[in-house]
């Protein structure tokens, strides 16, 4: 059932008007008509519609005129400017002036109720993306955490809850790579009461392994061959704040042993040291390994697991909460042309589905990196499904597709019309099931009929081709 969106017609030419409000209300739109400018926006800025389609020339005034007072009124609002043969100039500079798109006299009635749907999808997503932008994040401090999936809001509640009773000494973030383990160790510190003491960040895969205990926890001069001078370790500078140690499950077996002492002692001594130093030092860490696995098969200490379980927060991957995907895009695409200095940008009906559909093996990393990409190439202000690289806009099913394109190439008029006698066919004359199986209306129905010289029986729903 179509939606009973509101759409006015302006028009000075009476027989004009009323054919384009009749055919509009028959579609299931709530249509009004008006003769000038000045009685649009006066109705308009007391009720405002969800369309607008509007003459370029008025007895009151230019539409170009009343184009722009609209998009003062409510910028967000579709305009579909009617022009006659040879204004098309004219109608080219009213879409850049924030036209939706322009119909040229005489009017295809086919043409402008597909326009009018594809107008109005665009401007659903245009809200949706808004209500994305307003409800879906949480802000911890200076850290802001996305997603309106049950998951994000668990963590989200942890969150909350670490910060009004305090965050336990040990938090084990899980979650595929790229999920946002790091996002949730910051919200996990910038909501805390160590918000404002140092948060320190180490990768364990990147230290190098005979190095590992010199740099989590200190070295004294002379310790090994390089140690020329006393080194302060980075449990030592994270002191009265947060460490957060990712990729835990790649820390050396040696360090490993340390690391457990630390946590049940809250000491901890510099390579070459003989005295213990006590530190104050909230722990938080991260893996995207199976450290069960890696307890069984004898690379992860099983008290050191159990050591750092105590909280475990889990973060699926994002092809298991694709409530997330459009949240999080719209966050990427808001947070980064800021970065860049550059217009916000929005997305098209075909970018938003081919988003929805990919499945982000790299998760939230990989979209960012993703948008940042097209932001870069393009400068368009809706960023449309040619914009996406092939890798996601190839991933919809491609078992899905009907229709191959022959070597030697296809009539469109000829393929359109055997689409419409199958349809008939199928239905047994029946223009409202066959309006249906083709996915447009039954006046669009009617106008291909006629375009094509096929014919339905009778103006009702029941029929027969011929």
């Amino acid at each position: 059932m179509k939606p009973k969106a509101r759409i006015y017609v302006c028009d000075d030419e009476m027989l004009i008007r009323f054919w384009l409000v009749e055919h509009l209300a028959e579609d299931g739109y709530q249509a009004e008509g008006f003769e000038t400018g000045t009685h649009l926006l006066e109705t308009f800025s007391e009720d405002p519609a969800d369309l607008v389609l509007l003459d370029l020339k008025l007895p009151d005034g230019s539409g170009l005129g009343f184009l722009e007072k609209l998009k003062g009124l409510q910028p967000s609002v579709p305009v579909i400017m009617i022009s006659a043969h040879g204004e098309v100039e004219t109608a080219v500079a009213a879409v850049r002036g924030g036209a939706y798109h322009f119909l040229e006299k005489p009017i295809d009635l086919g043409e402008l109720l597909v326009l009018v749907e594809q107008a109005l999808d665009a401007q659903k997503l245009v809200d949706e993306l808004d209500r994305y932008r307003e409800g879906n994040r949480w802000q911890f401090s200076d850290v802001t955490l996305v997603g309106r999936s049950a998951a994000i809001q668990k963590i989200a509640g942890l969150i909350s809850r670490f910060g009004a009773r305090g965050t336990p000494s040990t938090v084990l973030i899980r979650g595929e790579s790229g999920a946002g383990k790091d996002v949730v160790a910051r919200a996990i510190h910038a909501f805390g009461p160590r918000q404002s003491k140092p948060f320190i960040s180490v990768n364990c895969t990147v230290l190098p392994e005979h190095l590992v205990e010199s740099e989590l926890f200190g070295h004294e001069r002379g310790a090994f061959t390089d140690a020329k001078e006393a080194k302060r370790g980075l449990f030592e500078l994270a002191d009265g704040g947060t460490i957060f140690l990712d990729e835990i499950g790649d820390m050396p077996r040696p360090a490993q042993a340390k690391l457990l002492e630390f946590l049940e002692t809250r000491r901890c001594r510099r390579v070459g040291s003989v005295r213990d130093m006590e530190m104050d030092v909230q722990v938080l860490t991260a893996t995207n390994r199976d450290l069960e696995e890696a307890v069984e098969a004898g690379d992860f200490r099983e008290d050191l697991f159990y050591r750092l379980n105590v909280i475990p927060v889990v973060i699926p991957p994002l092809r298991e909460r694709p409530e997330d995907i459009m949240p999080l895009a719209t966050h990427f695409i808001d947070r980064l042309c800021d970065e860049m200095s550059v217009p916000r940008r929005s997305l098209s009906p075909g970018a938003h589905q081919a988003l929805e559909a990919y499945s982000w093996p790299g998760n939230a990393r990989e979209m960012r990196n993703l948008i940042e990409r097209v932001l870069l190439l393009s400068d368009a202000e809706v960023i449309a499904k040619s914009d996406l690289p092939p890798e996601l806009v190839g991933s919809e099913d491609e078992g899905e597709r009907t229709f191959v394109l022959p070597p030697d190439g296809v009539s469109l008029d000829q393929m359109e019309k055997e689409m419409i006698f199958q349809a008939l066919e199928r239905s047994r004359g029946n223009k409202s099931q066959s309006a249906r199986l083709l996915g447009i209306s039954r006046d669009t129905l009617r106008y291909r009929l006629v375009k094509h010289g096929l014919t339905a029986s009778g103006d009702g729903d029941e029929g027969s081709t011929t």
